[in-house]
């Protein structure tokens, strides 16, 4: 006869309740992993594998990084082209805002009409001339085609156009 009798490995008399108690929490065990598997498994089933509607079109092929650093120095990185004079526009540079990390920025500029913006890169502050640039203490302008620079002006006006009060603490008239 081949199959003989054997112990029973559940709960009987003869074992304690540790094997049971031991028996009944890894079927638990399991029951969970089963649970979190059909649950993957259902996520998966669901969840679409790409996007959605036509595929987007491929991406122009990126050069061998030999020829990528081929035309570039490390140590000294070609910068904004330098600016072809300072400009002769009547406009006057009040404030920078440098934006080192994304090479933007934005600058307060009065213009001949006498009104004070703010102005980022990119934008056009009179007809024809655009912002190109913002440094930390001027401006690269685009003036159809050639570059300009405007410094903010450093001479002390501002203080010296104010007038002390007079001995009664008026302002002068």
């Amino acid at each position: 006869m081949m199959f003989a009798r054997t112990k029973p490995l559940i709960r009987t008399r003869e074992t304690g309740a540790m094997p049971a108690r031991l028996l009944a929490t890894a079927e638990a065990a399991l029951w969970v992993a089963a649970g979190v598997v059909a649950a993957r498994g259902l996520w998966l089933a669901i969840t679409p594998a790409g996007p959605l509607g036509v595929p987007p079109p491929a991406a122009a092929a990126a050069p061998p990084p030999a020829l990528a650093l081929a035309g570039s120095d490390p140590f000294f990185p070609q910068g904004q082209a330098a600016a072809d004079a300072v400009s002769g526009l009547d406009l006057a540079l009040l404030g920078t805002r440098v934006d080192a990390a994304s090479g933007r920025g934005s600058a307060i500029i009065a213009t001949p009409d006498g009104k004070q913006l703010s102005y980022g890169v990119g934008d056009e502050i009179m007809p024809g001339v655009r912002l190109v640039a913002v440094a930390f203490e001027s401006v690269t302008l685009d003036r159809g085609g050639s570059r300009e620079q405007v410094y903010i002006d450093q001479s002390g006006g501002a203080a010296d156009a104010a007038s002390p009060p007079d001995a009664n603490g008026r302002p002068p008239t």
